[in-house]
């Protein structure tokens, strides 16, 4: 009888311990929070701020920083995307699969692997597949894109499927199995936003040029409810500005998440080059006689989450020549009482917009050296400084297409007040081309190489918010760039160099504090969450470094997940 009252005693006190330590499914509240004892957005919050509230981990104590666990996650494409982490358990997607692991640990808990169609391929087919930004999670699944565009929901929890719903549009095929291989590929990550919605940035721009979209699907069933397009429609403002059916395949499309307002209900978006890059083709854009600002490529724009509607859209290069996306996500930043979107991005200024409304405000330089514009006007219009060249004729361009920045993410501070970009110095040689077609998929236009000069670095560096600024800033001679920023409460803010050296710095003047060399290529910023009341910060690694004299740094292929926290 003892034993029997023992075993039941034992058996409530780990039913209620569990209860207590598990936590309940992720809510509209817990979307719109800021980040601090979970990770559940891949930049933090959906303001893109890529910062937590959490201090343990702080300037004070980060040089006591060990490895916790290394997770190999069998990858071999680069690993772009973060983790988020809800539960104690963190998620993370590479090659069409998504890891859950257990964040105390490091041992994974379930993995779902995606088969790809046997004739996905296509125009850089190779360079797209496998390459992911990160996952979403809101009630009790986990969300996914793959890069065919399905939308997979799992049950975060068992890694149970929920749905596999393929988005209603075509994906890239090899050029042998079909007379069309135009499609689109998705390398975004999804975003949970309240209300139900999954939002999904739909690209093909390099893959043919297939007009960008960004959608809103059901997170009960993947359904879509709305498709908002990135270039105006007929009979919209800047539908003038694509002559004849170029709009259809203009590009424009949004390959890195952007940031929402559950204020102002709008998502918003940064958006890809307009295509093909040759702009005096059927576009004809900036150069050519038509001299045509094809709104809404390289561009910012404002989306209603209830309708869909497109509210406004501003164009950072109108007629884009110089392949300068647009597509880093908009940061929503409170500025002397104004909401306002803070965009770094390829040109070499820093885009401030109104976030209601789309006005230009201000943009300041972040690149050492630009050489196709002055400057914006009060107006936002770029001040043109280097000609268009003819096509054939060779010209050399600051910054390069890779931007100064790039696809990694930026991080804000509210208590320095400082905004921390990751950035590129190098030059590009540019060549314009007849645009050739193939299997109905237009190429490029276009030939580049980087940093012919030789002039290749990672700059890493802060800002001031309102000015713009630069405060400090932390060099790495090498080419590339890090992939990203995290900043926290503790006053650190940390990165990876693409050449895989976390290092971790003083918020406030940029000195190093911790560092730690993984000898693997890193393209993913960052995250923190507690596990068990302690701070830990995990980022990813895998692939290889690409373009520029980045090829040249001598790390090795690894899929890696590294976990750190104060011993």
């Amino acid at each position: 009888m003892i034993n029997k009252l023992y075993s039941s005693i034992i058996t409530f006190l780990m039913i209620f311990t569990f209860n207590i330590s598990a936590k309940a499914d992720v809510s509209d509240s817990d979307l719109l929070a800021e980040a601090g004892d979970d990770w559940v957005q891949t930049n933090g919050n959906l303001a893109g701020h890529r910062y937590s509230t959490l201090g343990q981990i702080n300037a004070n104590n980060a040089s006591n920083l060990k490895v916790d666990w290394i997770y190999s996650t069998g990858g071999s494409t680069n690993a772009q995307g973060p983790v988020i982490e809800h539960d104690n358990l963190l998620f993370f997607v590479q090659d069409n699969s998504i890891h859950a692991i257990h964040a105390d640990s490091g041992i994974r808990a379930w993995k779902y692997d995606y088969e790809m169609p046997e004739d996905f391929g296509g125009q850089f087919n190779p360079f797209f597949t496998g390459k992911h930004r990160g996952a979403a999670i809101s009630g009790s699944n986990v969300y996914a894109l793959t890069s065919d565009c399905t939308l997979i929901a799992l049950n975060y929890k068992s890694g149970d499927e929920v749905f596999s719903h393929k988005i209603d549009r075509p994906y890239p095929r090899d050029f042998e199995t079909t007379a069309d291989g135009n499609g689109y590929f998705c390398t975004a990550n999804p975003v949970a936003i309240p209300g139900g919605k999954i939002i999904v940035p739909m690209n093909a721009t390099d893959t043919g040029g297939l007009q960008g979209y960004v959608h809103a699907h059901s997170a009960a069933t993947g359904e879509r409810l709305w498709a908002a397009p990135m270039i105006p429609q007929p009979g919209e403002p800047g539908a003038d500005t694509w002559p004849g059916d170029s709009r259809i395949y203009g590009g424009a499309g949004p390959w890195i998440a952007g940031s929402y307002d559950h204020d102002l209900k709008m998502y918003f978006t940064g958006t890809a080059n307009a295509y093909p890059w040759n702009p005096y083709g059927e576009r004809q854009g900036a150069g050519s006689d038509g001299e045509n600002a094809n709104v809404g490529a390289a561009a910012i724009e404002g989306i209603n989450t209830d309708t869909g509607e497109v509210v406004w859209r501003y164009t950072v290069v109108p007629g884009d020549p110089w392949d300068y996306d647009a597509m880093h996500t908009p940061v929503i930043i409170d500025i002397n009482n104004q909401k306002t979107l803070v965009q770094a991005n390829k040109t070499g200024y820093m885009h401030y917009l109104d976030a209601a409304t789309g006005k230009f405000l201000q943009a300041p330089q972040i690149a050492d050296k630009i050489t196709w514009a002055n400057g914006y006007d009060s107006d936002g219009n770029p001040i043109w400084a280097q000609a268009v060249p003819e096509e054939g004729v060779e010209v050399t361009v600051w910054p390069s297409l890779l931007g100064a920045v790039n696809m990694s993410p930026v991080a804000y501070n509210p208590g320095t007040n400082m905004i921390y970009l990751p950035r590129r110095e190098s030059d590009m040689a540019y060549t314009l081309e007849k645009v050739q077609v193939t299997s109905n998929v237009r190429n490029l236009g276009a030939a580049f190489e980087i940093a012919p000069t030789g002039i290749d670095k990672q700059v890493n560096s802060a800002h001031n918010i309102v000015s713009g600024q630069e405060t400090w800033r932390n060099e790495v001679n090498q080419g590339g760039d890090s992939g990203g920023m995290l900043t926290t409460g503790g006053n650190i803010t940390a990165y990876s160099t693409q050449g895989g050296v976390i290092t971790v710095v003083n918020a406030t003047t940029g000195q190093e504090l911790f560092s730690l060399s993984t000898n693997s290529n890193n393209d993913a910023a960052g995250s923190t969450y507690l596990v068990n009341g302690k701070q830990h910060i995990a980022f990813t690694f895998g692939g290889l470094p690409t373009f520029g004299t980045a090829g040249d740094i001598p790390v090795n292929n690894a899929g890696l997940i590294v976990s750190l926290s104060v011993q």
